[in-house]
């Protein structure tokens, strides 16, 4: 019909463009923030990815919350902390430290205007704490380190154990229990009401006074295996220089020079040697590293400035994006777009790439429903003849 005639040139015109802008590598935004006597690859920051926004942790000691969509400015206040780390969530609210009646202190701050909520007896939490309803189990800094369970709706400490430089480490969070570090290579099982837990562990270690028994191991795997120094000595892996993340079927193990996946019960899956990827001629010292996202088939990950996307279940790159142009500490991916944090100039970048051939066609698809959702069609006068013709037919039956 003539009225349908536009919209089937707009579709047409919209598949062309997310053909054309899809495959595709764009810097779209860059921060413009004031950092005095910056010093590049010296200074350090921190993105966090909070829903709809971004909180970036400066390294002008400020705190800013930018919006995803157009990169504007939510919100902006002072980073008393003067640390570079990320912040935790949970719900609507994020963590971060202040300063109140000359002491330090942890404290809650609401998401969507940065106002204190609740100020914490403790300066800081080290690694990502789980929550339960309103209890927070965590790793902190309070007079030494401690595992802590804390109530932040009536703002109290339900239980607490001491356990050193074992704030370091974090800690693994299963249904009914907590694997937590007592320092090294010391690892001791503790419920969720904060009863220390028997395990076929025979050696003995002291919380202050307290004896437990502990396994000795690096880290465990997905499936609850024990990675130990033997283990990565065997591999040939670093005892203390690698990144590891977890699905529920791999763990991944980016190290110096080597990514390991392995199974179910340390089956291993694959060993690459990244030298294969990117060549060591191009490798910077001490350069950022990081596994940013995984599936049941492939693994993201940020290796000497590139960032690269391999299947490992066909042992092939898929997409590989150099980034030296920017030379990041820090990278957020998300669908196809990047957002950056630039050891150059400290400021935060927003990348458009080239996405994998399945995130292409899932785009591709989402923008298709997207545009019929939202489409107005002129009304169709001779179907509404009819139907108001029908209606009146049944009105003067049913009298």
């Amino acid at each position: 019909m003539p009225q349908k005639l536009p919209t089937y040139y707009f579709l047409n015109y919209c598949l062309f463009f997310i053909c054309c802008s899809v495959f595709s590598q764009t810097e779209i935004s860059r921060s413009n923030f004031v950092f005095t006597d910056f010093k590049p690859r010296v200074e350090k920051g921190y993105l966090t990815s909070a829903g709809t926004n971004i909180l970036f942790n400066a390294s002008n000691d400020s705190v800013y919350s930018i919006q995803k969509k157009d990169g504007i400015v939510k919100w902006k206040m002072r980073n008393e902390e003067k640390s570079k780390a990320c912040f935790y969530l949970h719900g609507n609210t994020f963590f971060n430290g202040q300063y109140a009646n000359g002491v330090f202190r942890a404290a809650q701050f609401n998401l969507e205007t940065g106002a204190k909520i609740n100020e914490l007896p403790f300066q800081s939490i080290s690694k990502q704490p789980y929550f339960l309803n309103d209890v927070m189990y965590g790793t902190v800094l309070a007079d030494g380190g401690k595992f802590m369970a804390y109530d932040l709706k009536q703002n109290k400490v339900i239980w607490e154990i001491n356990i050193g430089y074992g704030v370091e480490n974090q800690p693994v969070f299963f249904k009914d229990k907590i694997a937590v570090n007592a320092e090294d290579d010391n690892w001791f099982e503790v419920d969720y009401n904060g009863k220390l837990l028997n395990t076929k562990a025979k050696t003995n270690f002291f919380l202050d006074t307290i004896p437990v028994f502990v396994r000795k191991y690096k880290f465990l795997t997905h499936d609850g295996s024990e990675i130990t120094r033997d283990f990565l000595k065997k591999n040939k892996l670093s005892n203390a220089e690698y990144k590891i993340k977890t699905s529920t079927s791999n763990t991944f193990l980016l190290s110096e020079n080597k990514l390991l996946i392995l199974g179910n019960n340390k089956k291993k899956i694959l060993e690459l040697d990244l030298e294969t990827i990117v060549p060591s001629t191009d490798s910077y010292p001490d350069a950022y590293s990081e596994i940013l996202q995984t599936n049941a088939e492939n693994i993201w990950f940020y290796y000497q400035n590139h960032l690269v996307n391999y299947d490992f279940k066909n042992k092939k790159i898929a997409r590989k994006v150099d980034l030296t142009k920017w030379n990041p500490q820090q990278i957020i991916l998300e669908e196809r777009t990047i957002w950056l944090l630039s050891n150059e100039d400290g400021q935060m970048y927003t990348l458009d790439f080239e996405p994998d051939e399945k995130t292409a066609i899932r785009l591709e698809y989402k923008a298709k429903m997207d545009f019929e959702r939202h489409r107005c069609e002129v009304p169709d006068q001779e179907k509404i003849k009819l139907i108001k013709a029908a209606q009146e037919k049944y009105n003067k039956k049913t009298k």
